[in-house]
């Protein structure tokens, strides 16, 4: 009884507290009395929640773990991984012009579907001076997890070997819809 007094004292306070702030301003009760009132309720309800974009895709160096973003098949929304860039070295290579590097990955799958480690496989090719290689060659793959698909909350760590043009520039890794996941600028 004494808690239900409580409550029902408190809305009392807070609508003569609201009736005084009225009755105090500087036009008489009655002009205000006609003015419209807002309610939380009267207000319109939005969301702010929105799928995340990739616009510009982040950029992945050694020791660094950036959160890229994926559309596992066409129409489906974007799924987050973390991947980490472990290891970055230049192998051995037998084509004129051409570099070769092996790239381990931890990939962490922090989305609600599985995912393919296959998208790591290669991507396209920057040079320093703008130059556009539709896709790079996948030479080899010294994977070590990279099997099948990564369930969710589960990780795996592969290490595919690239060739790409000799010089400096960027892989860019891109998903089954061809929208950017993550770059990673070599150095050559």
């Amino acid at each position: 009884m004494r808690t239900r007094n409580l409550i029902v004292t408190a809305a009392s306070a807070a609508v003569l507290a609201v009736g005084g702030v009225t009755a105090c301003g500087g036009t008489p009760a009655q002009d205000k009395a006609d003015l419209p009132v807002t309610t939380t309720a009267d207000l319109p309800v939005t969301t702010t929640e929105e799928p995340p974009t990739r616009q510009s895709p982040p950029t992945l160096r050694v020791g660094e773990t950036v959160t890229a973003y994926y559309q596992p098949a066409y129409d489906e929304p974007d799924q987050p991984v973390k991947v980490t860039l472990k290891d970055l070295a230049e192998v051995a290579n037998e084509t004129p012009g051409k570099t070769r590097y092996a790239m381990t990955f931890r990939v962490e799958n922090t989305g609600t579907v599985s995912f393919l480690p296959s998208l790591l496989d290669g991507g396209t090719w920057e040079s320093e001076d703008g130059r556009l290689v539709d896709s790079v060659s996948v030479v080899g793959h010294e994977y070590e997890d990279f099997v099948g698909e990564i369930p969710p909350g589960k990780y795996a760590i592969g290490t595919p070997v690239v060739e790409v043009p000799e010089g400096k520039g960027t892989l860019h890794f891109t998903d089954t819809g061809t929208s950017p996941m993550f770059d990673v600028p070599v150095n050559g």
